[in-house]
């Protein structure tokens, strides 16, 4: 989803980390969040879950913004954010995070990618996304 007149996250070819597409977000808005991708999936049965991915942000300044979050059924727990700072990464960087308990079990849990960013030369993107449980 988007904010009125916003971009969306695609799949894009340009520049994947591997592989010849990847996700990207290029929302041309600063109104936050301007453009999240969002996925729900069921974790029953697991009690570990891990979540990981690469991820490269280009030309991102302060009034910018990337959020990794997961939904525990009640709250959204963010895992990365840019926060007040810029950020445009010349390669892709991994990032890999070991959930809390209760992303276990949960018929609820979801994933989401947030990406604010407002001029043309400015985006998200992020490849080889990886959700375990055991």
């Amino acid at each position: 989803s988007a904010v009125s007149g916003g971009n969306v996250w695609s799949v894009v070819s340009t520049n994947p980390y591997q592989g010849t597409r990847h996700a990207q977000s290029q929302p041309m808005s600063t109104n936050e969040p301007a453009s999240i991708l969002e996925r729900g999936v069921n974790t029953l049965g697991y009690a570990s879950v891990e979540f990981s991915y690469y991820r490269r942000l280009v030309g991102l300044d302060v009034a910018d913004e990337f959020k990794a979050k997961w939904f525990d059924g009640t709250s959204w727990n963010t895992l990365e954010q840019t926060g007040g700072n810029s950020a445009n990464d010349a390669n892709y960087v991994y990032k890999t995070f070991v959930l809390s308990s209760s992303a276990g079990n949960n018929p609820n849990f979801k994933i989401r990618f947030e990406c604010t960013a407002g001029a043309v030369s400015e985006f998200c993107r992020f490849d080889n996304f990886k959700l375990t449980g055991n």
